[in-house]
Order: C-alpha cells, then structure tokens, then sequence
C-alpha cells in the first residue's frame, strides 16, 4: 500500500524531524513542510510518529482510507494549548505529542 504523508509547517518542532514507524520499525524520515509517498510493506498493522522520547499514539494502517496521512503536533493549530500545555505533552502526555490523522 502506498500513502502520503504530510507534515504541515507548524512553529513548534521546526529543527526537529519526525520519524515515522510501521510495526514498530522506521521507514521514514518526515521533515518540515514537506509530503512523501510512502510505500508500506505488505501486512503492515500500525503507524507511529516519534519525535525524541515524545510519539503519537498508535494507528491502525486499515483506518487509512484516502491513501493520504498528516502528522503534526497536539497543540502546534492551538495558540493558548501552545503556552500552557507543552510541559504536560512532553512529560505527562509524552505519547499523545503528536497525532496522526487521515486526509488533508
């Protein structure tokens, strides 16, 4: 199956890279800005983004419908989440820091 997989240009993590991991092994390397298709192995079963020791939760390679993906992070589209929740998305809730989500 082939996908692709958008990454918006958000403020936060600007510097920094997305990994993205299916079935807990890397296949790409998602930069600021930038869309790539994206080939996934035969009888893959989840996706996951990390960043550092931060990651999205899991999803379900079946839920991909379009063939089209975003990642970005939790709180980059929120500007009052962007001043008072990055202490708890970089501790607490270190594995919702980032979200996966279908179509564009």
């Amino acid at each position: 199956m082939e996908i692709e997989v958008t990454r918006p240009k958000q403020f936060a993590d600007m510097a920094r890279d997305y990994h993205l991991l299916v079935d807990g092994k890397e296949i790409a390397v998602i930069k600021r800005g930038t869309t790539q298709k994206i080939t996934l192995p035969e009888g893959s079963k989840t996706l996951k983004a990390v960043i550092d020791w931060c990651s999205s939760p899991e999803f379900n390679v079946c839920d991909i419908r379009s063939g089209k993906i975003v990642l970005k992070n939790s709180f980059g589209s929120n500007f009052f989440k962007s001043i008072f929740l990055p202490l708890y998305y970089i501790s607490l809730g270190k594995n919702r820091y980032l979200k996966i989500e279908t179509g564009i």
